[in-house]
């Protein structure tokens, strides 16, 4: 069975296979799905992260387990990559216009450190930050989608958000990476089973040495060209990790980097350039 609906500002598409009830199980991975996309909004005036943002530098804000989950995990990789991943962006991409504005007037830049874990899911800011999980919470949402399925009774399936996948299974199943210059193209990238696939393209990076990336907190690559044409990829045990890991392999462009043996990863490039030449 495959079905798809527009959630996470994209196309979720959800194949299974195996369980006595199908419909069911599908109906319930794409719920798990818009319940990430209900807390974790930077859009929604109501969500996890707006109550945050407006809320948390003056007192603790309770959020919903998931958010917590995300939140900590954002965290253990904004560690791990010295602040290269950093969800604290939500002042710059305001100002750049990359989000909506909000009425967030005392919001200054700054980084995840400042975000503060309280006991029974409680959060709090040391610094008037605005955070977006953008870089984040579409793995996450997908690695949801896939546990649904499996307290469901299925044991084959792949989930696909936008380029964000996550596959279970005995059958290994094909990577295939968009080509950045053309979203029809698919690029052959190995076989992959039970396991998760990420890739993020950098070619909406204007004056690559200013600008920040979206879950970054360090100026991207300095380069001899304003726009990368390149697909960055990660594959690891969780979509979530995947997702946000390619947004630091856009800025370091460096596939050996410590962090993602760190978290079990691996990463890959993949160049429009060479494409071109290959199909020439």
């Amino acid at each position: 069975m495959r079905r798809a609906r527009p959630l996470l500002g994209t196309y979720v598409e959800i194949e299974a296979n195996g369980a006595a009830d199908l419909e069911r199980a599908v109906s319930a991975a794409f719920e798990a799905v818009a319940r990430v996309h209900r807390l974790m909004s930077f859009h929604d005036a109501g969500s996890d992260v707006s109550r945050l943002n407006r809320r948390a530098a003056c007192e603790p804000v309770s959020v919903d387990r998931w958010t917590a989950t995300v939140l900590r995990q954002a965290r253990r990789v904004f560690d791990a990559t010295s602040g290269l991943f950093d969800c604290a962006v939500g002042y710059e991409l305001m100002q750049r216009g990359l989000l909506p504005s909000q009425e967030l007037d005392h919001v200054v830049s700054g980084s995840f450190s400042a975000v503060e874990f309280l006991p029974d899911n409680r959060v709090g800011f040391s610094a008037e930050i605005a955070i977006d999980l953008g870089g984040i919470a579409k793995g996450f949402a997908v690695d949801r989608a896939i546990a649904t399925l499996r307290g469901h009774g299925v044991r084959d399936a792949v989930v696909n958000a936008g380029g964000d996948m996550r596959m279970m299974g005995e059958a290994a199943r094909p990577i295939l990476v968009r080509c950045p210059t053309d979203d029809h193209r698919l690029v052959p990238a190995g076989l992959l089973r039970n396991g998760a696939v990420a890739t993020s393209s950098a070619m909406a990076t204007v004056a690559r040495d200013h600008a920040r990336i979206a879950g970054s907190s360090a100026p991207a690559r300095s380069g001899p060209t304003a726009v990368d044409r390149n697909a960055y990829s990660v594959v690891a045990p969780t979509c979530l990790l995947a997702d946000a890991l390619t947004k630091v392999l856009v800025q370091v462009g460096d596939i050996d980097a410590d962090y993602f043996r760190h978290f079990g990863a691996c990463a890959f490039i993949t160049s429009t350039a060479a494409i071109d030449q290959k199909a020439a």
